[in-house]
């Protein structure tokens, strides 16, 4: 090992990394595939915008419904 240059040992790495490199499975996504994957987002997005919002008129519902029979002047008469 004394006798090999730290270039040779350089270039023997590089060549190392660059063919492991080559033989790594990754797979690019397709365009189709990365259309799809942006289409759910965005039907999850719409969903939990919904729900924020289905959830922000029940609470007004609820508080309109509080006050209107807080308003209409009925009392409960307990027998």
């Amino acid at each position: 090992m004394g006798d090999v240059s730290i270039d040779r040992l350089f270039m023997a790495g590089r060549g190392l990394i660059f063919y492991r490199m080559k033989k790594a499975i990754y797979f690019a996504p397709t365009p189709e595939e990365l259309y799809a994957f942006e289409k759910r987002a965005r039907e999850e997005r719409a969903r939990y915008v919904a729900g924020l919002f289905t959830a922000a008129a029940t609470a007004l519902r609820f508080r309109f419904e509080r006050a209107v029979s807080a308003l209409s002047g009925k009392d409960v008469r307990h027998a």
